[in-house]
């Protein structure tokens, strides 16, 4: 299996195992992570940030038609949602040009992070066709893929409809029925079988 994602709860920790894992390694990994936006304890955001050798995180400001921007050295981050109040304020450029380009670029690297995918980005073509172009590169990669029963949950929250819920269930199933991708339930810290699952691929792969 070139490809394995942690899918499972909510909060139930596929990223924090991915990053215990894998974390002196994403200095030469391509493609993203997600990160929490805190004001003091108050959550008012999402982050798609680059990876990179540098552990300089700094927001910038960036033009997304400027090429330019991919020479940057240092990590880069686009907020692609903004919560104030009850109102809901979503990116779509964060993945239609910025993190369709970083999975274009994973393309040469050793390996890939994506972390996460099946939120509201698999309704942007431009996303969903780099992430085909990716899939076909046959570039190792560890992710993790929003279970079914959380995109209901979005779905139902953000009002996505009945379109998201089709895309989510097509994009699962696509991945489950390739033979060099692994989905790996996840139930949290003491799941032993996702442990030495992603310990294995990292001492395959890496």
């Amino acid at each position: 299996m070139k490809r394995l994602f942690l899918t499972g709860p909510i909060g139930c920790g596929k990223s924090t195992l991915i990053r215990t894992v894998l974390g002196d390694s994403f200095r030469v990994a391509g493609g993203f992570i997600t990160e929490r936006v805190l004001e003091g304890e108050e959550l008012v955001g999402f982050d798609i940030v680059s990876l990179g050798d540098s552990t300089n995180q700094k927001l910038f400001q960036l033009d997304l038609t400027d090429p330019e921007w991919r020479k940057n050295d240092r990590h880069l981050r686009v907020r692609f949602l903004s919560f104030k109040g009850r109102e809901i304020k979503r990116n779509d450029e964060a993945f239609s040009v910025f993190a369709s380009a970083l999975l274009r670029e994973a393309c040469k690297k050793p390996f890939a992070i994506m972390d996460e995918i099946g939120g509201f980005e698999i309704l942007i073509p431009e996303f969903m066709e780099a992430l085909e172009f990716f899939l076909q590169s046959r570039v190792p990669c560890v992710g993790v893929l929003k279970s079914l029963p959380s995109s209901e949950k979005l779905s139902e929250a953000a009002g996505l409809g009945s379109q998201y819920l089709i895309a989510a269930k097509h994009l699962h199933l696509c991945l489950a029925s390739d033979p060099e991708t692994d989905i790996v339930e996840f139930s949290g810290h003491e799941d032993i079988h996702a442990l030495n699952t992603l310990r294995q691929w990292k001492e395959q792969y890496l």
